[in-house]
């Protein structure tokens, strides 16, 4: 999903984005390497028009904050206490999940702790049957945003562009 809004800020708005791997999983380490934008930087590359900073610290936090970025997306990798925490300096804070049987627990705990939400928390999930969100919807009082199926995170299409002008506009 970071990536795929990453492009689309870059891509359709012509937004100066960079993205911020806030997790020591690897994964955009990976991309990197594999799309061939690393560069003399350790962990910063672009791709297409997007700057990447895999495995990323506050050091990098902050040159992006100090920088002229039009949009700064965090990907911690996972909820946790000192995420959340983290999370809340953020503009705008959008939770993904699934809400597939087998995946929906991370999900639904954060959705039954938060007593309290501000409108700047999204929730937005790929996975599970349009009964189960609706439910959580109607349990938890919170809107939960279908993220529609994308082959290529790299590649926006006219749905993309919908489903993010939708979004963007709540």
């Amino acid at each position: 999903m970071t990536i795929w809004l990453a492009n689309y800020l870059a891509g359709v708005c012509q937004k100066k984005t960079v993205i911020l791997e806030m997790n020591n999983h690897g994964d955009f380490q990976r991309i990197g390497r594999f799309c061939g934008g690393l560069t003399s930087k350790k962990n910063f590359y672009q791709i297409l028009d997007v700057d990447y900073y895999s495995q990323a610290n506050a050091k990098n936090f902050a040159e992006c904050l100090n920088g002229d970025y039009h949009h700064i997306l965090v990907d911690y990798g996972e909820i946790t206490e000192q995420n959340l925490y983290d999370c809340t300096r953020c503009n705008r804070k959008i939770i993904v999940g699934s809400l597939s049987e087998w995946q929906a627990e991370a999900f639904l705990e954060f959705a039954a702790s938060e007593k309290k939400r501000d409108t700047s928390w999204n929730y937005a999930a790929a996975f599970g049957s349009e009964q189960t969100r609706k439910q959580i919807e109607k349990c938890f009082h919170i809107r939960i945003w279908r993220i529609p199926g994308s082959v290529d995170a790299f590649t926006i299409n006219r749905n993309d562009i919908n489903f993010f002008s939708e979004f963007f506009r709540n």
